[in-house]
């Protein structure tokens, strides 16, 4: 009975500590973790200072693997006003993440086009030659013609000359990050969010960081007995950042919840070590293209092959429905063992099965060959990539029975199981 209550105030203070983390990485101060004001190396000194605080080991110079890319950032100013409505970033509408500056001089009349009229490319190619620089456009039906050309929106969008569009847009509103900028400048308007009038005012001020410095952020707790082989937990702790000097995308389940579990692990397993060595990284760059895990595989700071098991943890907000492991088609032996052990403990509703995928800081290392899993929660409100996924949208349902899952996972994987 004292074991039992002794573990149940362990795993509380870990949730603790969590949800404390989810809060500071994803609020306010860190500024979405992104690429206006450099607030991705915010979060990067927050992981280090904390990996110093549990006395982490450290294969490089203060935890950090150092690395740079470009990107495309809305540092200022990002405006739009639609008749007589001043609509919200964010909320209202989001900017291409590749777009071009442009300003309106005043408001100016809207040119609607009918993209459902065009039947093929050879129309499509004729169309943006009418296209001017100096007009602003809403392009309706611009799925239509996407289904029609067989192309994704933001191909469409990457065709489209210079100039300024209004995009209607039923589904979700939601963001990304681009490393190049395309010609347009493009504004994505919710359906719901649309008023009338043939006027408009825009002013989307851009800026594309060539080389922008990024960290990956690295510690261990050396192996009681077979030092030389590595179970590693990894979680990028990027986001969105910022669409303009106002509007925040937070992140808090995308991936403060994923950062802030991967720290709590780090806290447990520094009083409880394993007879291998447990290895924790922090990617950036998972964002913008899984940028920060490639980086790490084409530059190891340990060698692969010693790596015995690999966990991802992103979206790790609310388990009310149990997780998803992806690549447990591939990864079976590891999948069977989460499930054996759930099975005994009863500690989730369900595990869900997914074939490999592109989708998260897993990926790169699979393509190397190394055994790796990607774990995401089923449950919450769905708020992702949106202004919406704040920390108290998060109910952490189930999150400390995901905690006492991989606890009991990386005992039994370290026993060579």
């Amino acid at each position: 009975m004292l074991l039992s209550f002794l573990h149940f105030g362990a795993a509380a203070q870990d949730m603790n500590y969590l949800r404390r983390s989810i809060g500071t990485l994803a609020g306010p101060g860190f500024g979405g973790r992104g690429y206006v004001a450099n607030s991705r190396d915010k979060a990067a000194r927050f992981i280090a200072r904390n990996f110093s605080e549990m006395e982490l080991q450290s294969f490089t110079p203060g935890y950090y693997q150092d690395y740079a890319f470009d990107v495309n950032t809305f540092p200022a100013r990002v405006e739009l006003k639609m008749g007589k409505r001043q609509l919200q970033p964010g909320a209202d509408f989001i900017v291409d993440a590749g777009s071009s500056s442009y300003q309106t001089s005043g408001k100016v009349k809207i040119d609607r086009i009918n993209l459902d009229k065009i039947d093929d490319s050879a129309d499509w190619e004729k169309q943006k030659a009418r296209f001017k620089a100096s007009e602003v456009y809403q392009l309706r039906h611009a799925d239509s013609l996407c289904k029609k050309l067989k192309i994704r929106m933001h191909e469409l969008a990457a065709q489209l000359p210079k100039g300024c569009y209004i995009i209607p847009q039923a589904s979700k509103l939601i963001w990304t990050v681009a490393t190049e900028t395309i010609p347009a400048t493009i504004c994505y308007v919710a359906d719901t969010s649309l008023p009338g009038g043939r006027k408009v005012e825009v002013n989307v001020q851009q800026k594309l960081l060539r080389s922008a410095p990024s960290k990956n952020v690295i510690g261990y707790i050396p192996g009681t007995e077979v030092p030389d082989s590595f179970i590693v937990f990894t979680a990028h702790y990027d986001h969105l950042g910022k669409m303009g000097s106002k509007t925040v995308f937070p992140g808090a389940n995308d991936n403060a919840s994923g950062t802030a579990f991967n720290l709590a692990l780090a806290r447990h397993f520094r009083e409880h070590p394993q007879r291998y060595t447990l290895v924790f990284i922090a990617f950036s760059g998972e964002e913008a293209g899984l940028l920060g895990s490639r980086y790490f595989v084409g530059h190891p700071v340990f060698p692969l092959e010693k790596i015995k098991c690999l966990v991802n943890i992103d979206l790790m907000g609310d388990a009310t429905d149990g997780i998803t492991v992806v690549n447990a088609v591939q990864q079976q032996q590891d999948f069977n063992l989460l499930n054996r052990i759930n099975a005994g403990q009863k500690y989730l509703p369900q595990i869900k099965s997914r074939d490999n995928a592109a989708n998260s800081d897993h990926y790169p290392f699979t393509q190397a060959g190394v055994p790796a899993i990607f774990i995401y929660a089923n449950g919450g409100k769905g708020h992702y990539h949106d202004v919406f996924d704040k920390p108290k949208e998060l109910s952490l349902n189930k999150v400390p029975a995901v905690f006492q899952l991989l606890t009991e996972f990386v005992q039994l994987k370290s026993k060579g199981l």
